[in-house]
């Protein structure tokens, strides 16, 4: 996980109707990415899905061309694609994270994985640092039993 990347996830109602935009949109505002149905973010996913399938990526100006969005505006939505972890920057080009979106997720989950991981250690030196200062025993007492 990059340095700043956010993974957020939401718990959001699968969609009855499962079809590509439903999905899409899912999975956006499961990432946090995206509030409502009607905005740039689905076609904009699309796209670099499709061209991340394919193996050539699309570039800013592309996505902006397709979707006759403002280049900005485009470049604002890469900007929290890219941090929410789902797509990357390659040159000048953006693709999908890894090569189909089932991947693209479990790379994620990994993310995720090791980060809590990493915070599991850093709650138990904190809890044992706490405990040490709440009943002032020294770095040589016994460690705080877990609770299951």
């Amino acid at each position: 996980m990059a340095t700043g990347e956010k993974i957020a996830v939401r718990q959001i109602q699968k969609p009855q109707k499962e079809n590509v935009d439903t999905l899409v949109s899912w999975f956006l505002k499961s990432l946090d990415i995206s509030e409502s149905e009607d905005t740039l973010e689905p076609g904009m996913l699309k796209q670099i899905v499709i061209t991340s399938f394919e193996g050539v990526g699309i570039t800013s100006r592309e996505l902006n061309d397709k979707l006759e969005t403002p280049r900005t505006t485009v470049i604002y939505h890469l900007n929290r694609f890219i941090s929410s972890g789902l797509i990357v920057r390659r040159g000048r080009k953006y693709f999908l994270r890894a090569t189909d979106m089932e991947s693209t997720i479990e790379e994620m989950q990994a993310d995720m994985e090791r980060e809590f991981g990493r915070m599991m250690e850093i709650a138990e030196k904190f809890d044992q640092m706490m405990m040490g200062d709440i009943y002032g025993r020294g770095k040589g007492q016994k460690r705080i039993a877990k609770r299951k």
